[in-house]
This record gives structure tokens, sequence and C-alpha cells, in this order.
């Protein structure tokens, strides 16, 4: 009888001390994958951050935040405050560099006259018919950027500061689409001109073209008409 005691004794000591083991085991494995994944964090990603400039009276600065996968995303902030006033990411074909001499003019314009700075930047597509401009427009009141789809486009054609004219354009398959947004002085909509352009020539020696206008008021069509053109 004393004999089977101690053997169960020696068994119950054996399978507390595996148990053991194996929780030693997963805890070391789990602290092994964490420290992996904020490594592999560190490395996959690296940031810029630009020099303070002056945007509609704010002090703001870049930060560009780059990822191995390729994508960047790019945020404007306070620079005192560090708010973020626009953030954007993408996959840049030719890629984004914040820092460059250049990039404010390329990217910063009044597009609606309303006397502060806009940003646009393009988002490049599988072809340059689905490329797209993204316009966002400065909020005064907000005191940040607010992307507008309304203007937003696959091409700025004209800026025209003189009589607050935004001309676009976009491509189709059998033709375009040319579109003029009028402003008032405080950066709103007046009216917007939407001419749809459809090839339909019947041979390659005459362009002949229907056109489809459109003028638009407060979203509303208010006028239309359709006419033809041989260029």
């Amino acid at each position: 009888m004393k004999n089977l005691i101690s053997i169960f004794i020696i068994l119950l000591l054996i399978s507390c001390r595996n148990t053991v083991e194996n929780i030693s085991s997963k805890k070391d494995h789990k602290d092994e994958v964490s420290v992996k994944e904020l490594s592999q964090t560190k490395i996959d990603t690296s940031v810029k951050v630009s020099r303070p400039f002056n945007l509609n009276n704010i002090k703001c600065n870049w930060k560009q935040i780059d990822s191995v996968s390729g994508a960047i995303t790019i945020e404007l902030r306070d620079d005192k405050t560090q708010r973020i006033l626009l953030s954007y990411s993408d996959y840049f074909k030719s890629g984004n560099d914040v820092n460059a001499e250049d990039y404010f003019n390329e990217h910063f314009q009044d597009l609606n006259f309303d006397g502060f700075k806009d940003f646009f930047i393009t988002s490049s597509g599988s072809t340059a018919m689905i490329d797209l401009v993204n316009i966002y427009l400065f909020n005064k009141k907000t005191k940040s950027f607010e992307f507008s789809e309304e203007l937003s486009d696959n091409r700025i054609e004209e800026i025209d500061s003189s009589n607050r004219i935004l001309s676009t354009t976009s491509s189709t398959l059998d033709g375009e689409t040319i579109k003029k947004h009028y402003f008032n002085k405080n950066g709103t909509i007046k009216y917007s001109e939407i001419i749809t352009k459809s090839d339909v020539s019947e041979d390659d020696s005459i362009a002949h073209y229907k056109n489809i206008y459109k003028k638009v008021v407060n979203g509303q069509v208010v006028k239309t008409k359709e006419y033809t053109t041989i260029e």
C-alpha cells in the first residue's frame, strides 16, 4: 500500500512540473513575437518632417510617412498644436517629397478665389484617363482643408483668377467632359457649365462630335441644350 502511495505522489509531481514548463514556454514565445512585430514596424516605415512654413496665416509643417509597401501618407499640421489640417495617403508612381523646393507652389493655389490657398494632388490610375486631381479647399472657419468631390477631376485645364473660373476636364471612351466653375468672391460656386462631347464620326477623315451642354446652379440643372461640332 505504501508503495502505491509513493508511486502516485511521484506521478503527481512529474505532471505539475510539465505543466509549469509548458506555461513558461508559451510565455517566452509570446514575448518573442511581440518584440519581432515591434521591430518590423520600425523597419517598415520612415518619417520625414519639414521645416515650418506659413500658410493661410497658420504656421504649418508637413509630416510624411513612407512605407516599404509603397504607400505614402502626408499630414499637414499646425506647427504649434500639431493639429492635423489635412491628411492624404496614396501610392505615388513617381514618389513624393514634401521637402522638395517647388512642392509648395506645385500643390497650393487659390482654386475657389476666396483669398486662401487650397491644396491639390494627383492620384495616378492605371492609365492617364483615370487619373484624379484631388482638390481640398481651405475652410477658414475650421482652419482645415476639406475634400471637394464637386471640383476634383481628371485634369485642371485653367485657373482663371481674373474672372474667377476653374476649368477642368475628364476623358471618356469616346470623348471628354469639360467643366467650368464660376465663383463668387467668397469662394462659393455661382454656377457651373458642363459640356459632354461624344465622338460620332462615321470615318477618320472628319471628327464629328455630339455635345450636350448643361448649366448647373446650386446642384440643379437649369439649362440644357444639344448641338454638334466638326473639328
